[in-house]
């Protein structure tokens, strides 16, 4: 599949079939990708949480916060809950490059995970100390970005963005992404 494919067919994916396991290995190989790109001065001072086991699944769910624009909606019901989870670490201090770092690597894992089948929702909004009492933390970090990661449970439909940007839910339940036109996100080059 060609990358710009890829980039298209992959979008946030809220719910997931959560019976259908994805393995330690394949979220292995999926850091493996993360672990590649390339990072601020090379640093690699990112770490990395692989999460198959449904007892710790269960313990990281209730510190995430889903889909912001869903009003009235706490996240996927039991059954459609994320069977995987990378979480993203990242050093305690400030280091100006660690949120762009932290970006590359979550899109060289979501695309890694998406060439393979699987779906991802990126994560920043939730509860850093429940995160880090259900999941632990290495020493002189803190939970970053948390991926969620399974076989998708829902249909998305991409669209233009019609002034709207906010994603919502139709009548049959379909998950709609409206993007802004590529000629609105062009600057040209001042004369």
């Amino acid at each position: 599949m060609k990358f710009h494919d890829l980039a298209e067919e992959n979008r946030s994916v809220r719910r997931f079939r959560e019976d259908e396991k994805i393995t330690e290995q394949q979220l292995l190989t999926f850091i493996d990708s993360a672990r590649l790109a390339p990072c601020g001065a090379n640093l690699q001072l990112l770490r990395f949480t692989p999460v198959t086991e449904r007892r710790h699944c269960l313990r990281i769910f209730p510190a995430l916060k889903w889909a912001g624009y869903l009003e009235n909606w706490n996240g996927p019901e039991e059954g459609e809950r994320p069977p995987a989870y990378i979480i993203i670490h990242a050093p305690i201090g400030e280091r100006r490059h660690i949120p762009v770092d932290a970006g590359i690597a979550a899109a060289y894992i979501v695309l890694t995970a998406r060439e393979s089948g699987y779906g991802s929702c990126m994560i920043m909004s939730f509860d850093g100390k429940l995160l880090e009492e259900a999941a632990g933390t290495p020493d002189g970090y803190l939970p970053f970005l948390i991926i969620a990661l399974g076989m998708p449970g829902e249909e998305t439909v991409l669209e233009e963005a019609d002034g709207d940007i906010r994603y919502y839910r139709d009548a049959q339940d379909r998950h709609h992404v409206p993007k802004i036109a590529l000629d609105d996100l062009i600057v040209p080059v001042k004369d």
